[in-house]
C-alpha cells in the first residue's frame, strides 16, 4: 500500500509542475506494454514520458479527463 501511495504522490508532482511549466496542452491515453498509459501532450505537439499506467482503459481515460480539466483551472483559482 505504501507502494502506490508513493507512486500517486509522484504522479501528482509531476504533473503539477508539468502544467505549471506552460508548455502542457492537454492529456492523452495511449498503450503501451499491454497497459494503458495517460501522456502529456507539450505545446509543441510532443508527448511527455507515461505519467499514469494502468491494466483497464477506462481508468486510464478517467485520469486523462481529470487531468484536461485541471490544465483548464484558471491560474487565478490555483493561487486562492
Amino acid at each position: 500500500m505504501t507502494a502506490k501511495l508513493a507512486e500517486t504522490q509522484m504522479w501528482q508532482t509531476n504533473l503539477a509542475s508539468l502544467i505549471r511549466s506552460g508548455l502542457f496542452t492537454r492529456a492523452e491515453t495511449g498503450e503501451l506494454n499491454g497497459l494503458y498509459t495517460v501522456v502529456g501532450v507539450y505545446s509543441d505537439e510532443t508527448c511527455s514520458a507515461p505519467m499514469a499506467k494502468y491494466s483497464d482503459a477506462r481508468r486510464a481515460a478517467d485520469a486523462a479527463n481529470i487531468v484536461n480539466q485541471l490544465a483548464k483551472t484558471p491560474r487565478s483559482a490555483e493561487s486562492n
